[in-house]
């Protein structure tokens, strides 16, 4: 069954029936404010940070509950519903939600009432709108009431969560009015901790208020069905020392054919005399208006920035609209989702890929989170797991389950040589930036250090130490005595120190290419050596030595990423390589993609970690990970395999032919999944899970642009060098370049994977496919055609 569809220009995905699997979300967001907005209107907003400055609350995605609510009564009849569907969940004569780019509105029509609510968030300040309308359809009058709602936390979810019967004790919560808005807040508990003020406002005339969960909800109560709804209404009730919610009673009288129209404001601040200013500027129906109109055109700006047209109307979709805004909404707030509970700040190696994947769209803000994953490396080259600009690193946090992962800091070079690659600026490379434990170099000493770091933590076989996780967290107790080690590691370490020894070969310092050399030669013979098993390479060897991925192994074969990184690092041979794309393509795939490794543990081992305890099929228990799915699709292109490489991509797409089935995949059809439940489950194999925040997003833009379209960024300048399959005779790209454009059509009259025959810039025939960057401001046209090999 299908619950939805996308719109003609599919700018928007318009879900048609409530009741979907899964709550279906859209993230609405700006710099310094987050909105989770599912296809009801639940989900969750927060200021900052999503742990710090938890503004909603909302308690589990098998619910959806609460969220941002209208709910309405018939003063006449008492008929109750809610213009979202949820939570009420009467059945309406009509609903409908459509997600857009930076908006979603949910329309419904019941009782005669027809109503919409389109919420938004503003470009800049830490508000959401909701833009509210309703339109008597009805030959009678129609006096109802409406009810907007939120529920309140306005401070740490994670305490929240830990210690809900103390922390409500902090609450307060009233009407301002002077403003005639609800300011909720926790009172400082401590010296140091601030969480600022939630305020909740609407333009509409409010007959009533509440504050109270208890009164308004009832005792014993839930939110679908509100005891002030059937007992005369708000009661004008101030909070302190409970749950606080935000409500307002809003009585309308419509006559037939009469409409109204009103917004309801919501935001956050760190101090309360700035919510004077937000309310006076965005609680009128004219700005609103106003507001959306900006928000749809900046969203039209950014995600024009790159176009691609292909014979494949999915995959231009996904680059073009759906796949970049991801991009967009977690290079922001890469720290939460509607699935993940209580975790704040950002990843360390996320931060990395995304900043990197949205160098071509966005170099602004790809240049400010690269500058913050460089100022939290410590002075020995390694890095953080993660960070929270609020509270600090998760070291320091205690988080326990998420720190000592030892592949954070290879990540580093890969993301400035791509800066450096992009925007040719190699005076960055001397740019001083501090480190967080003290101290600065320049951003040069900085990737050196990440590498010389890494190859400094080897074990005994001269692989890189894993400590509690590389790439897969779930392989936690892998080296957590400080034995273990990572082959995987050891490749991506080759990849970093090859990357490096290419730019230090470009600025001329023969010193650092020599010592990335003999790095990478080592490792090189170490890793073919000891981490080839016969058929395919290792996953690591655990603390007592013991292979991880080995034939030996009942359980945890053929480990995908291994073998994919042996392409991208360049270690594997040529002998070898065949081997391992047997693997690949004919034990490991799937209808949804290859799996992360195959058979899936069925039960925990202490000499792994967690991965074992996963349900079979689950996360990193051998799902269908789409990340390391997106690594195999530019490993694929790596070694021409064009039509490998697009079948993986089709089969990851959200609406690909195996997920039509929204019953059976249950999630968002129109954004990256982090997995696919795989072929070890009994019973879910095919189940999407984990949408959003993955870092498939900015692999998977960049295995389209710069590895299937071939429009790649180097050293020297924009090499055009596609992989595409057989049946695309032709495609396009567009896409800026060092302070051009250029617009790149690519022809394949053949029906080749790989190999340029011709290319012609402005009309004249080149003799290389590497564009010298113009800098000129203008656009510029490229016509190829592929045929046979023409290298750069």
């Amino acid at each position: 069954m299908q619950y939805g569809h996308f719109s003609d220009d599919k700018k928007e995905y318009i879900i048609t029936n409530p009741d979907t699997p899964r709550p279906w979300f859209n993230y609405l967001f700006n710099g310094v404010y987050h909105s989770l907005v599912s296809h009801t209107g639940g989900g969750y907003s927060y200021l900052k940070d999503p742990k710090y400055h938890r503004l909603l609350r909302y308690d589990h995605l098998s619910t959806d509950r609460p969220g941002r609510y209208i709910y309405a009564k018939d003063r006449l009849t008492n008929q109750l519903w809610s213009l979202n569907w949820q939570p009420v969940r009467k059945k309406l004569d009509k609903w409908e939600c459509r997600h857009g780019i930076g908006y979603s509105v949910i329309s419904s029509e019941h009782n005669g009432i027809k109503s919409e609510i389109t919420y938004f968030v503003t470009e800049k300040d830490p508000v959401e709108i909701w833009h509210v309308k309703v339109e008597n359809t009805s030959k009678a009058q129609k006096d109802i009431s409406l009810f907007p709602f939120v529920e309140f936390i306005c401070g740490d979810v994670a305490l929240e969560m830990h210690y809900r019967n103390i922390l409500c004790l902090y609450n307060e919560a009233d009407l301002d009015k002077k403003l005639n808005t609800i300011v909720a807040f926790k009172h400082s508990f401590k010296e140091n901790i601030k969480y600022g003020f939630g305020f909740f406002a609407t333009s509409a005339k409010t007959k009533a208020y509440d504050c109270r969960k208890e009164v308004f909800i009832g005792r014993y109560n839930d939110v679908d069905n509100p005891d002030a709804l059937n007992n005369g209404g708000c009661k004008n009730t101030s909070c302190r020392g409970e749950d606080m919610v935000g409500v307002f009673q809003v009585d309308l009288s419509l006559a037939p054919g009469a409409k109204d129209e009103f917004v309801v404001v919501l935001g956050c601040t760190e101090e309360r005399k700035d919510i004077r200013s937000l309310i006076e500027k965005y609680n009128n129906v004219k700005t609103a208006q106003k507001e959306l109109q900006a928000i749809k055109e900046y969203w039209q700006k950014q995600i024009d920035r790159i176009y691609v047209k292909t014979p494949d109307e999915d995959f231009n979709t996904m680059v073009n609209i759906w796949g970049k805004y991801q991009l967009f909404a977690i290079t922001h707030w890469r720290g939460t989702s509607h699935y993940h509970g209580v975790e704040g700040g950002l990843g360390f190696r996320d931060t990395a890929q995304d900043a990197e994947g949205l160098l071509s769209v966005d170099m602004d803000l790809a240049r400010k989170k690269l500058e913050k994953i460089l100022y939290y490396q410590y002075n020995s080259g390694h890095a953080v797991s993660g960070f929270s600009d609020i509270e600090g690193t998760w070291e320091n946090q205690g988080q326990a389950g998420v720190v000592k992962k030892a592949d954070v800091a290879v990540w580093v070079p890969y993301t400035v040589l791509s800066y450096v690659k992009e925007t040719g600026d190699v005076k960055f490379l001397q740019k001083e930036i501090e480190f967080h434990d003290g101290g600065k170099a320049t951003v040069y000493e900085h990737i050196l250090r990440a590498v010389r770091y890494i190859y400094s933590q080897r074990g005994q076989h001269g692989l890189p130490l894993i400590g509690h996780a590389d790439w897969n967290d779930a392989y936690d107790a892998v080296g957590s005595k400080g034995k273990g080690e990572s082959v995987w590691l050891g490749m991506a370490l080759c990849r970093a120190a090859s990357q490096i020894m290419e730019l230090a070969d470009f600025i001329g310092d023969k010193k650092v290419s020599g010592e990335m050399k003999k790095i990478y030669d080592e490792l090189y013979e170490i890793v073919n050596k000891i981490g080839w098993d016969g058929s395919w390479y290792l996953a690591a060897f655990n603390d007592e030595g013991r292979k991880i991925g080995s034939n030996a192994n009942e359980e945890g074969k053929v480990p995908l990423n291994s073998q994919t990184w042996a392409i991208l690092s360049g270690i594997a041979t040529k002998e070898r390589l065949p081997k391992i794309l047997d693997k690949i393509d004919n034990y490991l795939d799937t209808e949804y993609g290859p799996a992360l490794f195959l058979p899936s543990y069925t039960a925990y081992n202490p000499g792994i970690g967690r991965v074992t305890a996963f349900a079979e099929g689950t996360k990193e228990n051998a799902a269908v990970f789409s990340h390391a799915c997106a690594f195999k699709i530019v490993a694929d292109c790596t070694i021409k395999r064009g039509k490998q490489a697009y079948d993986t991509f089709k089969k990851l797409m959200p609406m690909s032919k195996a997920k039509e089935d929204h019953d059976r995949y249950k999630v968002e059809p129109y954004v990256w999944s982090e997995y696919v439940i795989g072929p070890g489950s009994k019973y879910r194999f095919g189940e999407g899970a984990f949408t959003w925040n993955t870092g498939t997003a900015p692999w998977m833009f960049t295995a389209a642009t710069e590895w299937i379209l071939g429009a790649r960024r180097e050293l020297k300048g924009l090499l055009i060098d596609p992989c595409l399959p057989k049946e695309w005779k032709e495609c396009f790209i567009r896409r800026p370049y060092r302070d051009a454009v250029y617009e790149i059509t690519i022809k394949n009259p053949n029906g080749v994977e790989s190999g340029i025959e011709q290319i012609t810039l402005d009309g004249k025939q080149m003799k290389t496919n590497l564009i010298t960057p113009h800098a000129d401001g203008k656009t510029h046209k490229v016509e190829v055609v592929m045929g046979s090999t023409r290298k750069a």
